[in-house]
């Protein structure tokens, strides 16, 4: 009968630990690949890191930097969710995307696509 309990708590345990493991690793997968950020993000990204050190209490660690796909380009978006504003996306050459005064671009709310992590702040 101990054997039986013994049995059926390493197998909860087996359970808890696998999904564990599988949730990091989707983590891991969500983050893209250093050589795909461009120079400007990378700049970018250098310096928050340098702000969040001087001042753990920021807001900046809070904010994270996600990577879209639309029309066969990437745009980069920084969210900052204690802010009301909307981000601003930027495409690979660091121009920003008119989205709000650009007809051109007014689907892009709407159709983007395919979110990818780039950097979190430690907070995120």
């Amino acid at each position: 009968m101990d054997l039986t309990k013994f049995f059926q708590s390493m197998k909860k345990l087996l359970i808890v630990l696998l999904v564990s493991i599988s949730t990091l690793s989707c983590e891991k997968d969500n983050l893209i690949p250093k050589k795909d950020i461009p120079d400007w993000l990378k700049e970018n990204i250098k310096g928050l890191e340098q702000e969040i050190e001087a001042d753990p209490t920021t807001y900046l660690a809070y904010c994270y930097w996600v990577r879209f796909e639309w029309k066969n380009n990437f745009y980069f978006e920084f969210i900052n969710p204690i802010s009301s504003s909307f981000p601003i996306p930027k495409g690979m050459n660091g121009e920003l995307l008119s989205i709000h005064t650009d007809p051109l671009y007014s689907e892009y709310p709407i159709e983007k696509c395919c979110m990818r992590y780039v950097w979190k702040g430690q907070k995120q």
